[in-house]
């Protein structure tokens, strides 16, 4: 009868180096594997929605507070200048859209980016504000004013918004931003006082954390 000294195997072992009970030699059973690779793959299903509804958050929030920190900040510029600032906008779609500021009570074109022709500037620089900088600019799926006349004017003295150069009627303006699947939907507003508030656009959309806008 041959030794294991003499054939180099263990009796037990098969070929291909498994042992008659299911062993690796030196690892795991095929069945251990394949409970660690079922477990890898549940706790991958669980996270990955999770991790979804997670960008789909970020897409809104991100924009909305990028742009409402920007409108904010010229609020502020309009009082410490002591000059009026107006803000033109101009939506085409997610992927096309600007905002604009200019000294005085004139609308200007934030279409125009070139520092040649461009007319949305204080101080001879170009201040406009467009999909470029954000990280998910076609979340932006709306833009609008109160009067509709796509621009609102922050007076200098205590950073209220009109609508228009008579500086006699108070204005408001709205942007919302939506996650690619339709989860999330969030608002922008900026109020006759000049305040920047951020509320969910309905129930149905609503984004944790964030209160649904009031009617």
């Amino acid at each position: 009868m041959p030794s294991r000294a003499l054939n180099g195997r263990d009796p037990q072992q098969g070929k291909n180096g498994f042992s008659r009970t299911g062993s690796l030699i030196g690892g795991f059973t095929l069945i251990e594997l394949m409970v660690v690779i079922g477990v890898i793959a549940i706790i991958t299903s669980l996270a990955l929605p999770s991790y979804r509804t997670l960008i789909e958050k970020r897409q809104v929030t991100s924009g909305a507070e990028q742009l409402g920190a920007f409108l904010s900040a010229v609020q502020i510029e309009a009082v410490k200048r002591s000059e009026n600032i107006a803000v033109s906008f101009d939506y085409t779609d997610g992927a096309s859209w600007c905002v604009g500021i200019a000294s005085g009570t004139a609308a200007c074109d934030c279409t125009d980016t070139i520092p040649a022709t461009a007319d949305c500037t204080i101080d001879g620089q170009v201040r406009i504000f467009n999909q470029d900088n954000l990280n998910y600019p076609d979340a932006l799926s709306a833009m609008s004013d109160g009067d509709g006349n796509q621009v609102f004017i922050y007076d200098p003295a205590r950073g209220l918004v009109y609508g228009d150069s008579s500086l006699a009627d108070y204005d408001s303006a709205e942007m919302e931003f939506l996650s690619d699947n339709g989860t999330y939907a969030l608002n922008v507003q900026v109020s006759a006082t000049g305040r920047v508030k951020y509320c969910s656009v309905s129930d149905g959309t609503q984004v944790p954390g964030y209160d649904v806008c009031a009617n």
